[in-house]
């Protein structure tokens, strides 16, 4: 792994043929006396150059990117095709779905609802959903808000995932709770969950008295100003402008177009957010901590505080250089990298491959979507982080 950093540190400082980006935002420096090594342009650029070689090279449909520094976005632009042997280009008002990027979202209106008054932290999950309940009828009656989204229910990982992929609605899979056991006491065990953490649509909604998809919309994307974001399939099936999913065949090394598929958005909180890289942008705001019209910064603290280390966990951001421990707050991964901390999530859904990180302590976030599984997918992360810090070295 630290021999690729340092392939990358030298793709960083060489130049490399690429195309130049049909739809881009980069900052323009007013003193034109400042080098470019000291701007952020100089970041950028090789940072595309990377992404772009690297995209190319994995033949990937399509993919769009996203880098907002401070308040403002400096970097978008498409990628690629949304659909294979097609020139249907990648624009940044395509929708792509968000995958596991929903649950960040959801947290962050969760905690839109805690500034509100309308729901806590530590609220118990059987106060506003009465039918919900554990073969241990005493952990389920303990169980809190809390719990449901830093996956520390004591259930075993990917609980019910059969159920959801079945098309069951969140109240059937939440009357089959009952029916399972546990194997930790709730908030000391972290375990991966998609139906569990689902959870928390009908504690919102009957806390609010106001449907899941509603409440997204009315204090997400509207406020956010995510214009094409949405929460149900038959909004981005009825879209004209979305990266359809590709699947990838190993033995002929080929990708094909592949069928959209309702799953997910059945528990939508976990895994039903489609989203452009517009939208993404507008979200990168949000979580820099410059709306606080929509999430105040302390409850934003709240949902990035770190709930249960993950450091011994098979996970792959323990792999990434730098990091030295994991741990998962409230929908969203923390990560200890070189003296600081990173916020994180990756998502996977219908060949879709997702993933978000914001550095809190520069104030910079990068969202990046894809409409294929491809092994480009992985470096883009932890690139970004060392490209990053390099361009911090060179700007002291």
């Amino acid at each position: 792994m630290k021999y690729f950093y340092a392939a990358c540190i030298v793709v960083f400082l060489t130049s490399c043929n690429t195309s130049k980006p049909k739809e881009k935002v980069t900052i323009v420096e007013e003193n034109t006396s400042i080098s470019k090594k000291d701007s952020l342009s100089f970041f950028l650029d090789h940072y595309e150059k990377f992404f772009t070689t690297n995209f190319n090279v994995s033949e990937c449909p399509g993919a769009a990117i996203v880098i907002v520094k401070d308040s403002v976005v400096v970097y978008k632009r498409g990628f690629g095709v949304k659909e294979i042997h097609t020139q249907d280009s990648v624009d940044v008002n395509t929708v792509f779905r968000i995958a596991s990027l929903s649950k960040g979202v959801t947290a962050v209106l969760a905690g839109n609802l805690v500034d509100r008054a309308e729901l806590q932290w530590n609220q118990r999950v059987k106060e506003s959903v009465r039918t919900f309940d554990l073969r241990d009828k005493e952990q389920a009656n303990r169980l809190q808000v809390n719990h449901l989204l830093s996956h520390t229910t004591g259930l075993y990982q990917y609980t019910y995932t059969k159920l959801i992929q079945k098309g069951l609605s969140i109240d059937r899979i939440i009357n089959s709770f009952k029916r399972k056991g546990v194997i930790a006491k709730e908030g000391v065990d972290y375990e991966y969950q998609n139906a569990m953490f689902s959870v928390i649509e009908k504690v919102m909604e009957n806390q609010t008295e106001k449907p899941f998809e509603t409440l997204l919309k009315e204090r997400i994307f509207d406020s956010a100003g995510m214009c094409t974001a949405s929460s149900t399939f038959s909004e981005i099936k009825n879209n004209i402008n979305v990266a359809l999913p590709h699947s990838y065949n190993h033995y002929s090394k080929k990708y094909k177009l592949d069928k959209l598929h309702e799953n997910y958005y059945n528990v939508a909180a976990a895994g039903g957010i489609n989203a452009s890289i517009s939208d993404m942008g507008e979200y990168l705001k949000v979580l820099l901590g410059y709306r606080s019209d929509i999430i105040s910064k302390e409850s934003l603290a709240d949902i990035f505080n770190p709930i249960v280390c993950t450091s011994n966990k098979d996970t792959y951001v323990n792999l990434w250089d730098g990091v030295t421990d994991s741990y998962y707050a409230m929908g969203w991964r923390i990560l200890d990298y070189r003296g600081r901390r990173i916020v994180y999530h990756g998502g996977n859904v219908n060949q879709y491959k997702t993933q978000l990180l914001i550095d809190p302590d520069n104030k910079i976030g990068i969202c990046v979507l894809f409409n294929a599984p491809n092994p480009f997918n992985g470096p883009v992360m932890p690139t970004f982080l060392n490209y990053y810090d390099f361009y911090l070295d060179v700007k002291k």
